[in-house]
């Protein structure tokens, strides 16, 4: 049984007023954060989470998935089943094409694989369009030698994962469950989505967990793979993952992925390690300080976001560490209390009353063919809320929002719970954002701009794999 104690900030030498200034400063600059969680010495001093998360919220965790593989690998190499130089072609001839596969390829390790070095520069599923996300990596051709070039390459990830479902003729966290997680008593309801064809767990990106669940891995790792005496992970193994095996400065966009990749496991600023998913999906441990931080997040389409995350930790935690102490006085302590446990989800600033509502309200708009296939809309208004009606190819439509504040439901057509909000950004403009928080997580925009007796829709999603029908801008007419 994995539990950590909840101590005082300032008794693990971290400011309370740091904590809420990290926190405060990522809100400022409206980054959508989901969770916060800040450990030292295996004593966790802040656990915040932005309502409607809370504590037993699964939170779909991106690409920490792959650092979940890369132990999954470890465990079989340390139970003699594989050899990290074993070429992955040699366990996948059924995926073959009846010639073989390229030269390249058949030369790919599964190490090679771990550090990014794969034979291809992109992700093969994108250039395959199979279902079979594994047969794709096979038979796309590759573009380079393996073990040269870092390529971030997702696909090569999930085929690890497919070859631990292989090789243990279980699903991939059931494996991991039975070697080491139930252990941690890690959350039974946790779970990793599946490949389009519906056979094998998206080890690239599919888990989804709780923040404490990725908190307990973390530690583990941070221990040598030992808890309470016992070694859940191999240690040698855990040693080359956690360190610079290969160098993705030139490939990458931020100063924080430039410092170098290990087996799944990124290497970070001030000498640490993170597992790492899109969005603001991190866990970051730094041995130096003997210090976690774990959070979730939607920074998609924040360009710099997730650099934003580090470097506020840095100016206002991570470089005060141990200049503080507890002063005993508990209305300090209860101050920040109260701020860690009022955290609510991002609502979109503005203005929230606009002389454009008595012009709009009620009135239908109607459009001609567009990238969206949208035919009309209406938004009407109700104090604090308001609702945007629109039909599209799949028919009728509502998407309530709030005004100042989030309003919850499920997204028409995809039944994914989301918080909708909207401000007025320009005398002719509302602004709806929508926040999608359920195994899909991801964000839109819908913009809406009057001029005359027109309206120009702008509708952007920023998500990964659905919603692709909001996505365009076009204009229309008020219907008379």
């Amino acid at each position: 049984m994995l539990d950590f104690e909840k101590v005082i900030p300032e008794d693990v030498g971290i400011s309370s007023t740091g904590l809420i200034s990290f926190a405060r400063k990522l809100e400022y600059n409206n980054l959508p954060m989901h969770s916060i969680i800040v450990m030292r010495h295996g004593k966790i001093c802040m656990e915040s989470y932005y309502a409607p998360y809370t504590k037993n919220t699964l939170h779909r965790m991106f690409s920490v998935t792959k650092s979940f593989v890369s132990l999954a690998i470890g465990l079989l190499a340390d139970e003699g089943r594989i050899s990290l130089d074993d070429h992955i072609a040699d366990y996948f001839p059924e995926k073959q094409l009846e010639t073989g596969v390229h030269p390249y390829m058949q030369m790919l390790t599964i190490r090679q694989m771990l550090t990014m070095r794969t034979c291809h520069d992109v992700n093969a599923y994108k250039i395959g369009g199979s279902p079979d996300w594994v047969g794709s990596f096979f038979t796309v051709t590759p573009d380079h030698v393996p073990g040269t070039n870092f390529s971030y390459d997702t696909a090569s990830t999930h085929t690890l994962g497919a070859l631990v479902e292989k090789l243990t003729g279980m699903e991939l966290l059931d494996y991991l469950r039975t070697k080491f997680l139930d252990e941690l008593e890690f959350s039974k309801e946790a779970f990793i989505l599946k490949s389009p064809d519906g056979k094998v767990s998206m080890g690239g990106s599919g888990m989804c967990a709780k923040p404490r669940d990725i908190l307990k891995v973390m530690y583990v790792v941070s221990q040598n793979g030992k808890l309470d005496g016992k070694q859940l992970l191999p240690s040698g193994y855990l040693k080359e993952a956690t360190v610079k095996q290969s160098d993705p400065y030139g490939k990458s966009g931020s100063w924080e992925e430039m410092q170098g990749y290990g087996y799944q496991i990124w290497m970070t600023t001030h000498n640490g390690y993170a597992f790492f998913g899109m969005g603001g999906q991190l866990a970051v441990y730094y041995p130096d300080k003997d210090v976690i931080l774990v959070t979730t997040a939607d920074a998609q389409g924040r360009q710099g976001g997730v650099q934003l995350i580090y470097d506020t930790f840095y100016e206002e935690v991570y470089s005060h560490i141990d200049a503080c102490t507890y002063n005993g006085d508990n209305s300090d302590y209860e101050e920040f209390q109260k701020f860690e446990n009022s955290r609510q989800l991002l609502v979109q600033p503005g203005e929230y009353s606009s002389d454009l509502v008595s012009k709009i309200n009620g009135q239908n708009y109607e459009f001609g063919t567009n990238p969206c296939g949208v035919t009309d809309i209406k938004l009407t208004f109700n104090g604090d809320e308001g609702t945007f009606f629109y039909t599209n190819a799949t028919g009728n439509h509502e998407l309530h929002f709030g005004l100042g504040k989030n309003v919850f439901q499920n997204f028409p057509d995809y039944n994914f719970k989301c918080g909708a909000s909207a401000a007025f950004r320009a005398d002719n403009n509302l602004l709806i954002k929508v926040q999608i928080i359920d195994s899909s997580v991801g964000n839109m925009y819908i913009s809406l701009s009057y001029i005359d007796d027109y309206v120009t829709v702008m509708m952007r999603k920023l998500e990964e794999s659905y919603f692709n029908e909001y996505d365009g801008v076009f204009s229309g007419k008020l219907s008379i």
